[in-house]
């Protein structure tokens, strides 16, 4: 479990390569800090790394961590923790250890500290795969604007006007008559990664994820998954078990994902599936404004999702890079940490943000990561338009992309639940009538997508997040005015996700054949489609041709992923989300 107080880590004094009183050259540019946690870097130490090792063994709670400044001075670090803890998940413990997820750590200098010199001393260290500041991370904005106009068009569209927009009748996701075929399972898990959740509120109180295997309050893993007191999910930005809304974002979320339905109480959310509250936001300060979110939290908030059974990780989220500076180099552990949710088989929503961006070339992240279990949502209006201002199509608030986001969702005054207590975005009030409150944005579509995706995984239980993602962007209402702004030029339908007829093909496999000393991994089946990736333990690898009829791929796989005497499990997944039977390999 991640200590509080400074833990332990011996990192050498050779994780740096120049001489503690030579000055560092100068960065190539200087990062804004503004939009990074003070003082905070991630670093990812190598497999080989004698730092590692001490760090798995101490058990003193000092940590040794000297870095170069630019005056040619050393600063140490206050704290060094893991970004990912042991857990009782062997598949996620698995995925996390291939992933390399288990080497990654957040160190904390001085606020005052040099983050671009620091990072660029490191990544000369031959102990150090990467360095990268700790970056923020934004929320979705939603913009609260008129809590008494109780009509929930997106779910269905009857009326003439949604605030000043005009509105077109039927222009919206065909929830009720997706409610005919399921209205969802609370064997589904979705995960709200985000700033908690009021779980005390009437409309969301039993559609709340409970742990069974953990006993409240007890300052005790029960259940041995790494976690204190998990009972409804986990705050990892503090390391327990309060989720509650420390903002009112995540509660908003989560009313237009699974608020109840048939309870005579406010609204209808779109599945009747559980929520389970990751919050990775912290308090820094008395203000309702005083909040932050890290790279490094985030994720640790996809991790525990994953290994808490999640199937759909909702992220109303992005991280705050400056847009004509974002590279594929900026944010490799977030990224690590999305493709663990991929091999965990999860969906992950993202938004495609509220800036009026094309993602074809301002990228932002985790959306712009483009992974094969993503799904980017931009939102739509009541006439099934891109957002923007009210008779004014040429100022486009929605982020899009015709080559990078999905599809469009609807995100303009929607009718949602609302956090109560003394946050940015939550309610004072008694009457529980006014707990309910509308807003717009990126976020609330991207929920819309999760409450969909939630429909189709209780109907179609052995689904993986790219079969849902098929399922979703292959059955949208199609709409020539969306042409230029995403993929499918359609926006999000409930019911043709429950009803479309899509062609799936499970690979066979029938045996591997592994050479160690090259790392070559031979693969002989059939019914394989070029691009397939093989899943060892839970980490893909791309695999190439080898014969003209697909029967025999080649894939390199290191050593470490089979460890000597230990029955490791392998599997094919096809790009169209078809997956073999499962074999095992023991080197």
């Amino acid at each position: 479990m991640r200590r509080t107080s400074i833990i332990a880590l011996a990192l050498l004094l050779s994780l740096i390569a120049v001489a503690p009183t030579s000055r560092l050259s100068a960065a190539k540019h200087r990062r804004n800090p503004a939009t990074y946690a003070p003082g905070e870097v991630i670093v990812k130490l190598k497999a080989s790394s004698h730092a590692l090792a001490a760090a798995r063994d101490s058990r003193e709670l000092m940590s040794i961590a000297q870095v170069a400044d630019d005056a040619g001075t050393t600063r140490s670090a206050r704290e060094v923790e893991p970004v990912s803890i042991s857990t009782a998940n062997e598949k996620v413990a698995g995925i996390i250890s291939r992933r390399g997820l288990d080497r990654l750590f957040v160190m904390k200098f001085d606020a005052s500290a040099d983050v671009d010199s620091i990072i660029e001393a490191l990544n000369q260290s031959d102990e150090v795969e990467y360095a990268e500041p700790n970056y923020r991370i934004t929320l979705g904005t939603v913009i609260p604007n008129d809590p008494q106009f109780f009509d929930q068009w997106p779910l269905r569209n009857v009326v003439a006007f949604v605030g000043e927009y005009p509105s077109t009748p039927a222009a919206d996701i065909k929830a009720t008559e997706a409610w005919d075929i399921t209205t969802g399972s609370a064997e589904v898990i979705v995960a709200v990664t985000d700033t908690g959740i009021d779980q005390t509120h009437p409309d969301l109180a039993r559609n709340i994820y409970t742990n069974p295997r953990e006993i409240p309050g007890n300052g005790i893993d029960d259940d041995k998954n790494g976690y204190v007191d998990d009972v409804h999910g986990f705050n990892v930005a503090d390391n327990n078990g309060d989720t509650s809304d420390i903002v009112g974002h995540g509660t908003q979320m989560a009313g237009v994902i699974a608020a109840e339905i048939n309870n005579n109480v406010g609204i209808s959310g779109v599945s009747q599936s559980k929520l389970l509250p990751v919050r990775f936001f912290k308090k820094t300060g008395p203000s309702p404004f005083d909040y932050d979110g890290t790279v490094a939290d985030a994720a640790r908030a996809l991790l525990y999702s994953i290994a808490a059974g999640a199937s759909i990780i909702n992220a109303s989220w992005r991280t705050l890079l400056s847009v004509d500076r974002v590279s594929e180099e900026e944010s490799r552990a977030l990224e690590e940490a999305v493709a663990a949710t991929g091999d965990a088989g999860a969906l992950l929503v993202c938004i495609a943000g509220n800036e009026g961006f094309n993602l074809d070339y301002s990228k932002i992240y985790p959306a712009s990561y483009l992974k094969p279990n993503e799904i980017v949502v931009a939102a739509s209006d009541p006439n099934d338009e891109i957002w923007h201002p009210p008779f004014y199509p040429y100022q486009i608030n929605s982020g899009f992309g015709p080559h990078t986001v999905d599809l469009v969702a609807p995100g303009i005054s929607v009718l949602t639940t609302q956090a109560r207590g003394d946050c940015l975005e939550c309610t004072s009030s008694d009457n529980p009538d006014e707990w309910y409150t509308r807003g717009d944005g990126t976020s609330l579509s991207a929920a819309y997508v999760s409450g969909v995706a939630a429909l189709v995984k209780s109907r179609y239980p052995q689904d993986n997040g790219i079969l849902i993602k098929r399922r979703i962007i292959e059955s949208v209402d199609v709409r020539e005015q969306l042409h230029d702004y995403v993929i499918t030029s359609g926006r999000l339908n409930a019911r043709n996700a429950l009803t479309v007829s899509i062609t799936v093909t499970p690979p066979v496999l029938d045996r591997i054949k592994y050479k160690s000393g090259s790392g070559k991994l031979f693969i002989y089946g059939s019914g394989i489609q070029r691009d397939v990736t093989v899943i060892v333990g839970g980490k893909g690898y791309a695999a190439k041709p080898k014969s003209e009829d697909l029967t025999v791929m080649l894939a390199r796989v290191p050593n470490s992923a089979f460890p000597q005497g230990v029955a490791v499990p392998i599997k094919l997944r096809n790009p169209d989300g078809g997956e073999s039977i499962v074999i095992t390999y023991t080197r």
